[in-house]
């Protein structure tokens, strides 16, 4: 058995709280269950406790009769029971193991929350003033393209600025803290293109596929972050971006490339490289470092490593060097921004 698997739970189930008490407490007792453990073995991507948990969830959304579901904000009406839900998740995994088995073996953590564009429409704003040409976007582990789009939301803050389509079925809200207010653009930044690179990209014309987005939503969050995602999934049937599968790193190179000389290229990823080993992450700063010897490159990033609340970054690539500024705290799935400029 990987035995790093249960202190992996143990770090995880902290991570839950305050936003899903369920998976706090299942993660919790995971990470003491040499049965459940053997089977998150079977996960082919991190975060493994994100993915176990999201596999035992979409078989309850598709219907699985069991007494697990009364415990599921997401499946069940009721008030959960007063009782302990663990050994019915034990059972109920234990009971569809196979199923669960082959959603571990073949779907990854792509969870594609469309609420942390607002937290990135600032600094694609900022990028688009110091380049002063259209964005060329380029999203590293952009699972179905969902943010891809980030114009074609509505965003409405805590502090009065708006921006966007009013008539955009997506609206999202973001609360502001701290005592300055992140720069909104006036206007849209322009965007020439957007491709997007990932291992396994979601179609959302696929049931299946839109189907597994839901699944990865926390059930206590379901109520209310399930519908702005289906309206999402809409804008993004009528006018999918480029996907590209396969390895970013080994993808990039050359996407960077073909990228038009009258455009700013803008690589950008949110809870992405928090996956990648150093020497990843390492890789892919040379290689926007390289690119940038030819004309500037722009990343912008919401990433949770090494610091206690998720960081938003903009680096700017010039001649071979980067200039890197923390521009914003915010919350995991975009709820609220605080300023840090």
């Amino acid at each position: 058995m990987n035995h790093h698997l249960p202190e992996h739970f143990r770090r995880m189930a902290e991570s839950y709280i305050p936003h899903s008490p369920l998976y706090e407490h299942l993660a919790k007792n995971t990470a003491d269950d040499p049965e459940l453990l053997a089977l998150a073995e079977s996960a082919a991507g991190d975060p493994a406790s994100n993915l176990f948990l999201a596999a035992a969830h979409s078989l309850l959304l598709e219907g699985k009769p069991h007494a697990l579901a009364d415990f599921y904000p997401s499946v069940s009406k009721n008030p959960p029971p007063e009782s302990d839900p663990y050994p019915h998740f034990h059972s109920f995994c234990l009971e569809n193991e196979e199923e669960i088995r082959t959603i571990l073996s073949t779907r990854r953590v792509q969870t594609n929350e469309v609420k942390r564009c607002a937290c990135l429409l600032p600094a694609f704003g900022m990028a688009g003033r110091l380049s002063e040409k259209p964005l060329a976007l380029v999203e590293i582990g952009a699972s179905a393209g969902l943010n891809l789009l980030f114009d074609r939301y509505r965003y409405v803050y805590g502090n009065g600025n708006t921006l966007g389509d009013e008539r955009s079925p997506v609206e999202i809200r973001c609360e502001t803290r701290g005592a300055t207010a992140p720069p909104i653009p006036e206007g849209m930044p322009e965007t020439s293109s957007r491709i997007g690179l990932d291992l396994a990209p979601l179609d959302v014309r696929r049931p299946e596929d839109a189907s597994w987005l839901e699944a990865l939503i926390w059930p206590e969050e379901y109520e209310y972050r399930a519908p702005m995602l289906r309206r999402a999934v809409e804008v993004v049937r009528e006018d999918p971006p480029e996907m590209l599968r396969g390895d970013a790193l080994d993808l990039l190179p050359e996407v960077l490339s073909t990228i038009p000389e009258n455009t700013a290229p803008c690589v950008f990823h949110t809870f992405t490289v928090n996956q990648f080993s150093e020497e990843m992450r390492e890789r892919l700063t040379n290689i926007l470092a390289e690119h940038s010897k030819v004309r500037p490159v722009y990343r912008v990033s919401i990433e949770w490593i090494y610091s206690e609340r998720p960081l938003l970054r903009l680096a700017v690539f010039n001649g071979g060097s980067e200039k890197e500024r923390v521009l914003a705290a915010c919350d995991d799935h975009g709820g609220w921004i605080e300023w840090r400029e």
